[in-house]
Order: C-alpha cells, then sequence, then structure tokens
C-alpha cells in the first residue's frame, strides 16, 4: 500500500504543475474569517506556517546524496539512505515541528512545506520516516502537505493561497536561500532568512515578526 502511493506521489510530481496534498480543505467560512488568529494568551498568529525542505528543515539535501531510495532506519533510529548517508532534522527545526504539533495554541495553523525538491519520491519518504517525537513523523506535522515546484517561491505561495484561501499577509515562511526569501516578502509573507538551516530562536523571531506587523 505504501509503495503504491509512493508511485501515485512522484507521478504527481512528474506533470510539472504545482502539486498540493492536504488533509483538510479550506471552506468559505475559513477563507472569511478574521485575518490572523488571536491566542488565548499572547499574540495575534499566523494562520499558515510555511517551510523549505532541503537545507532548511533537513540535511543533506537531496540532490547532494550519492545513494537515495531505499531508505531504512538503523538500530539507533537514524535514517540511513542507499549510499550510507544519515539525513538528519536540524535540532531547531524538530523542536518548532514538535510545539506547532502538540501545543494546543498552534491547532488552528495550517503548517505546509514549499519546496523546490526535484526528487520528489525521496523527500516523502523522508517526512514519512524523520520521527519529531515518538509517534509523530514530519509528515504528520506538515498537517496541510505542501508544494513540490520549479522556478520562483511565488508561484508557491499562489499555489498555497488559492487552496488554503488564506491571503499571502497571514503566512510566515522560512528559507535557507536568500533569493527566496526576496521574492516571496513581495508578496507580503512574513519571512525569515535560515541560511544555516532553521537554528534556536529562529522559528519565535517569525512569530514575533508577525505580531509586530499586526500591531
Amino acid at each position: 500500500m505504501q509503495e503504491a502511493a509512493r508511485r501515485t506521489r512522484k507521478a504527481a510530481a512528474g506533470t510539472g504543475r504545482a502539486t498540493i496534498t492536504s488533509s483538510r480543505r479550506a471552506t468559505k467560512a475559513e477563507a472569511g474569517r478574521t485575518r490572523g488568529a488571536m491566542s488565548k494568551s499572547g499574540p495575534r498568529l499566523p494562520r499558515l506556517i510555511a517551510f523549505d525542505l532541503d537545507d532548511t528543515l533537513w540535511f543533506p539535501e537531496m540532490y547532494l546524496l550519492i545513494g537515495g531510495a531505499p531508505f531504512r532506519k538503523d538500530k539507533q533510529g537514524r535514517l540511513i539512505s542507499s549510499g550510507g548517508e544519515e539525513v538528519e532534522l536540524y535540532p531547531a527545526a524538530r523542536a518548532c515541528l514538535k510545539e506547532l504539533a502538540t501545543s494546543p495554541k498552534y491547532k488552528d495553523i495550517k503548517v505546509v512545506f514549499a519546496s523546490r525538491c526535484h526528487e520528489t519520491d525521496w523527500a516523502y519518504t523522508c517526512m514519512d520516516l524523520l520521527d519529531v517525537c515518538d509517534g509523530v513523523s514530519v509528515s504528520q506535522c506538515l498537517n496541510e502537505g505542501g508544494v513540490f515546484q520549479g522556478g520562483s517561491k511565488q508561484g508557491h505561495f499562489a499555489e498555497l493561497k488559492r487552496r488554503t484561501g488564506i491571503e499571502y499577509e497571514e503566512m510566515v515562511f522560512f528559507d535557507n536561500e536568500r533569493w527566496n526569501i526576496t521574492e516571496v516578502k513581495k508578496l507580503g509573507v512574513t519571512c525569515v532568512h535560515t541560511p544555516n538551516g532553521m537554528q534556536a530562536g529562529q522559528f519565535e523571531k517569525g512569530l514575533a515578526l508577525y505580531a509586530e506587523k499586526w500591531a
């Protein structure tokens, strides 16, 4: 069953069009909801948080792997490629994904990926197998799936907006590439540059910048 799902995903990615997976669909009521979400005990929160994958959530980047699939977990629970390379989450990436998945104050936020990764089947496998905490994978934390697409990431966000009904101004984005940040920021998205992958304090910085925008 899992292998069939992988083939289906890969076929969709091969069409050259943006693809997005979603466990929920935005309703008209959601689209018309008041901008942002006010935490009961804190500042306004975004309605959507997006992460790049390669060298933002994990390392190495998929294209740098000597070997890709099949991936396996060793006795220590590490994710290993067919070439013997370990694929790891940045510690701060694991921490913020865990927070988003388990803290009640974030339960209404849609969490997605926006990636130009060409090895989409490898990326899906890594999302399924990389654990954020016991019993919770990266795939489960990215509760609204995401977009694989080439070119400017403005296209990724146009697709995310179309599918979710959420305005750019209500989104936060994390990416390791400066030009992606520059392009997406033009849309009105709150952006955080992560040149060394997700590091301690950057998730909180993104939320603070977003709250300041609405203060």
